[in-house]
């Protein structure tokens, strides 16, 4: 492929995602994006950082996010899943490819990790700014995020 070609199939494929998580948040499916936090007694009201779509972790539990999204140790207490108070833009957010290259980077192993293994390669893209969040559900250590666990 020309470099042409790639960035082409990006940007199909870039809105061909965007359309699925559009349509996922306004219909609250599993193809709505949420961002994953660790336990808080207090959850946040908005949204920072990066965050995948919610079929990635749907009846996972911390432990188990933790392994998925490439963040060891942090849901250690538990998590808290937050959807988006309304539909995303395209500029709200940017494409950080895989969690298996944290940032859209090469795996760098860190020392001061517990786990010195990649995420197991969900999708992961990051807010460009902050946006409204709520709360659907707050996990305890072992707890699976399922119908159960939400928030209503």
């Amino acid at each position: 492929m020309t470099p042409a070609e790639v960035k082409e199939l990006e940007r199909e494929l870039t809105e061909g995602k965007f359309l699925q998580m559009a349509q996922g948040a306004g219909d609250r499916t599993l193809d709505q994006p949420i961002r994953v936090e660790p336990f808080s007694a207090k959850p946040p009201a908005q949204a920072t950082g990066y965050f995948t779509q919610q079929k990635y972790i749907w009846g996972k539990t911390p432990a188990e996010m933790e392994r998925i999204l490439g963040i060891f140790g942090k849901l250690s207490h538990g998590a808290v899943v937050l959807q988006f108070g309304a539909p995303l833009n395209q500029s709200d957010y940017l494409n950080k490819a895989y969690s298996y290259l944290p940032g859209g980077e090469e795996y760098k192993p860190n020392p001061k990790e517990k786990v010195f293994l990649p995420g197991n390669g969900v999708p992961q893209w990051k807010l460009t700014r902050a946006v409204p969040a709520k709360c659907i559900a707050i996990l305890r250590p072992g707890q699976s995020f399922d119908r159960k666990s939400l928030i209503v």
